[in-house]
This record gives C-alpha cells, structure tokens and sequence, in this order.
C-alpha cells in the first residue's frame, strides 16, 4: 500500500471502508454510523466491536469504554491504551486543526454549557471557533472606522 495522509476522521472512516481487507479485516458487519464502537467487524470468523482514531489518544479525549470494544484502529499510537491497537503506519496523519489549552472560571464553564445546551453548537471547540472568528470580524470592523 502506498502513504497516504488522512486529515479527519472522516477521511480515515473512508480509508478503512476500502482497504480493511488490507489491514485483516474479512467483513464489515454494521457500520455503526458514527456511534461507538464504528464498526462491528468479522476478523477470524470472529465478530469484533472495532473504533477508529486518527491519535490513539482521541479514544479518551471521545470519552469510550474500554469494555464496549474489542480493538482499537489508529494512525498513530500517540499513548499506550489497555486495548488491542492496530496501529497504520502506512497512513500519515496530519490534522486540519491544532488542539490547544483553555482554563475558565466556574461561571464561564457554565455558560459554556448552558449555550451548548442550546444545540446551536457541535460541541465546545466549535463555540470557541466560532467566537473568536466574530471577535475578530467585530476589532476588524472597529479598526476601519
């Protein structure tokens, strides 16, 4: 298999539905639609419960059981997880967004939550996008006047 770099987790998804033979995969059971696990899979005539990563850290940070899968597919093993993990080195991943730090007091916090309750949001990261893109437009604005 050639390199191939993988920039989302939907790209990935795509990836492993045309080569999962490749990496020992008989069959796809069920797609399960983006709920986890994402694929209940036949690997030695054996049904298995399998979740996709791009980062192997990404299975904690999605907050997922251990005991709901049987094995892990990433790209890059960036930490050791007690879980079967296949690792695709043939892959590259090379993500669209930075991943970055933000502490906030506790009234903060909750009105994070209260606007995420909403459901105008996808989750945090996308209100804090989408916050400081209007910040941004708004101290543009000011400065042309």
């Amino acid at each position: 298999m050639d390199e191939k770099i993988i920039r989302t987790e939907r790209e990935f998804k795509v990836w492993f539905e045309k080569n999962f033979r490749k990496v020992g995969y008989s069959k796809i059971i069920k797609d399960n639609k983006g709920k986890f696990p994402d694929f209940i899979m036949l690997k030695n005539n054996k049904k298995i419960g399998v979740e996709l990563e791009t980062l192997s850290s990404n299975f904690i940070l999605h907050k997922h059981d251990f005991k709901k899968v049987d094995e892990l597919v990433c790209i890059k093993e960036n930490i050791k997880l007690p879980i079967k993990t296949l690792v695709l080195n043939q892959l590259t991943y090379k993500s669209r967004i930075t991943r970055i730090s933000a502490t906030v007091d506790k009234e903060t916090k909750e009105l994070i939550k209260d606007i995420l309750k909403r459901g105008n949001y996808r989750n945090i990261s996308h209100l804090i996008e989408t916050a400081i893109k209007k910040i941004a437009k708004e101290e543009k604005n000011v400065k042309k006047k």
